[in-house]
């Protein structure tokens, strides 16, 4: 038996591996990622525990514009490509998966960069006029920032779909652009609502 061809085969077989985990943790980190809802605030446009594909390329290139579902960090900067890929791979060495313990946030961009918000009479104002907003559950009422706003360079001011429960840029203020992964692009479960995110 030739142990030294069974040797190579066996090193050859674990650098395949290797360097598969090395390219899928790329790949998440860099280009797509799933995200699970875990909250009622984008209502009725996403529920809780419905699973979103993530594009965490588009954002390298391009700014947010109104109207993206973003899903960001709370509090915090997203890492580079060698501080994502570590937490990827934490998070695939590990039993539970739960090893990613930062706090992350599905909103819409209502306000990017330029932009002055106004909240007054259960209506959001875009630059002196009604925004319409067919996808509102609920009225929008100010909470504990003072209005107007105007969105500073670098960040966007973003509100839930369902307005009376979410957390957003009325209560912690505007994000901060490194604090944004991607832009939720495509809903994979449940199946009875698979489709592009709108």
């Amino acid at each position: 038996m030739n142990y030294k061809k069974i040797i190579n085969e066996i090193k050859g077989i674990a650098l395949t591996i290797l360097g598969s985990i090395i390219i899928v943790a790329i790949v998440n980190t860099e280009v797509l990622a799933s995200a699970k809802v875990q909250q009622e605030s984008m209502e009725n446009t996403l529920y809780s525990d419905e699973k979103l594909i993530v594009d965490k390329v588009s954002y390298n290139f391009t700014t947010p514009k109104r109207g993206d579902i973003i899903i960001f960090f709370d509090n915090e900067e997203k890492g580079n490509i060698l501080e994502e890929g570590y937490e990827y791979l934490k998070e695939i060495a590990s039993i539970s998966y739960n090893t990613d313990t930062r706090t992350r946030l599905v909103k819409r961009v209502i306000g990017i960069p330029g932009d002055e918000i106004d909240i007054r009479d259960g209506y959001v104002y875009l630059n002196g006029s009604i925004l319409e907003e067919l996808y509102v559950k609920g009225e929008t009422y100010s909470r504990d920032k003072e209005f107007p706003i105007k969105v500073e360079e670098d960040t966007v001011f973003v509100l839930g779909d369902n307005r009376e429960v979410s957390k957003d840029s009325r209560n912690f203020g505007l994000v901060n652009i490194n604090q944004i992964e991607g832009k939720a692009i495509f809903r994979i479960s449940p199946f009875n609502r698979l489709g592009f995110i709108k």
